[in-house]
């Protein structure tokens, strides 16, 4: 343990070596799901994702740690970590991870610009002791990262799998589900235009093994009915916030890593689901879906999207960055939300991010800032994410 001065003066002991370790744990997970997935080269006709994504990495970067300190006034990390163990939770996996990578990122493309030159050791170790108390106690097997146990998450108890999966069908007609199959990839269409091209509404975990050798995965679509962002209040939304498709899988191995997307062997798993169900998700307590509503879920996603992609369309460039500071709170608020005091804290984010928006906006939309972390984590060989060193103090 290594003792330093905190903010307030008062000697705070932090274990750098611990926290180096989360930093480079989480650095390894990242630059193989960036690399993997090519994330550093993002492109979109719509929005600008590398601008937004350094935008919103500054908005944590930057006010984090004052904003994880106002949750753990409200609930510690175990508390946080067992609240999120449940079907549709939000926050999830991707909001916590969000969380390491936004102020990583931040940090990291700060560095890369000449922007700091020594650490706030106590700052750095909170947020990233946060994140890693927090998974331990979210997932079932008390680690961190999918990458540390085959890349899965299991984060439900044992009964709610048995119950699950004494809920499925095997009975479902070819038809229905075609029908289901739809609605799915609409709704999983309609919530990555609603999150400005952010996959933060669509949720893998497992998966949890069952008797005979199959396995079960549950997909979620969460936050359908999203209103934070301001482009996000539309007439007509979809009546469910939340659905967990959950399937039964054999002869299939699921991969399912840093922020929850899942890939497969055979990739085409459709013919090994043997059963499944889709469940409405309603504070804490979940039913299957009505057949007559996969046709207006459908048709309803649909006309939302179409409606986002109205709005979107009108917003001029500088937008098309700085709306990465609302995705980003919203991820964030997500923890206050289950906490019971998510309006107060999203105002209280806003009023934080907006003097981080009026720092970087206009350099990242005029180019004098470039995102030269991305370029940083494709092509870096060892550590993306500099470790902590110890310079005897907390610098001013």
């Amino acid at each position: 343990m290594t003792e330093v001065a905190s903010n307030l003066g008062i000697a705070t002991r932090v274990d750098l070596v611990e926290t180096n370790h989360h930093i480079h744990v989480f650095g390894e997970s990242v630059k193989h799901f960036f690399r993997d997935q090519q994330r550093s080269e993002m492109t979109s006709p719509m929005f600008n994702l590398p601008g937004r994504l350094v935008l919103g990495s500054h908005c944590y970067y930057e006010n984090l740690p004052t904003l994880v300190r106002t949750l753990k006034v409200h609930a510690n990390e175990e508390s946080i970590g067992n609240g999120m163990k449940k079907l549709c939770s939000r926050p999830n996996y991707v909001h916590l991870n969000s969380l390491a990578l936004g102020y990583l990122v931040g940090r990291e493309q700060a560095r890369l610009n000449g922007q700091v030159s020594r650490d706030n050791v106590e700052e750095v170790a909170s947020v990233m002791g946060f994140w890693a108390d927090v998974a331990r106690n979210y997932r079932n097997d008390g680690l961190l990262l999918p990458d540390e146990a085959g890349f899965s998450i299991p984060i439900i108890k044992t009964a709610l799998v048995a119950d699950l999966e004494n809920c499925l069908r095997d009975d479902l007609t070819p038809s229905h589900k075609r029908r289901v199959r739809r609605m799915l990839a609409t709704l999983e269409l309609y919530t990555f235009i609603l999150h400005g091209e952010a996959r933060v509404g669509v949720f893998h975990h497992g998966p949890y093994t069952l008797a005979n050798g199959d396995s079960m995965v549950i997909r979620e679509l969460i936050g359908l009915r999203e209103n934070f962002y301001p482009w996000a209040r539309l007439q007509t939304q979809p009546r469910r916030d939340h659905l967990a498709w959950v399937i039964r899988l054999r002869d299939v191995q699921s991969k399912i890593v840093l922020f929850g997307s899942m890939a497969t062997e055979p990739a085409d798993f459709a013919p090994n689901i043997v059963a499944e169900e889709v469940f409405v998700v309603e504070n804490g307590h979940y039913r299957p879906l009505p057949d007559e509503e996969i046709t207006e879920l459908t048709e309803t996603a649909g006309n939302a999207q179409l409606d986002l992609y109205r709005k979107v369309i009108d917003w001029d460039d500088r937008y098309r960055i700085a709306y990465g500071a609302d995705l980003y709170a919203c991820l964030l608020k997500n923890f206050a939300d289950q906490l019971g005091f998510g309006d107060e804290f999203g105002q209280q984010v806003r009023d934080c991010f907006d003097q981080s928006i009026e720092k970087h906006l206009e350099n990242l939309y005029s180019g004098r800032e470039k995102p030269l972390v991305l370029q940083h984590i494709a092509t870096t060989e060892g550590p993306v994410f500099s470790p902590l060193e110890h310079t005897g103090g907390v610098p001013v």
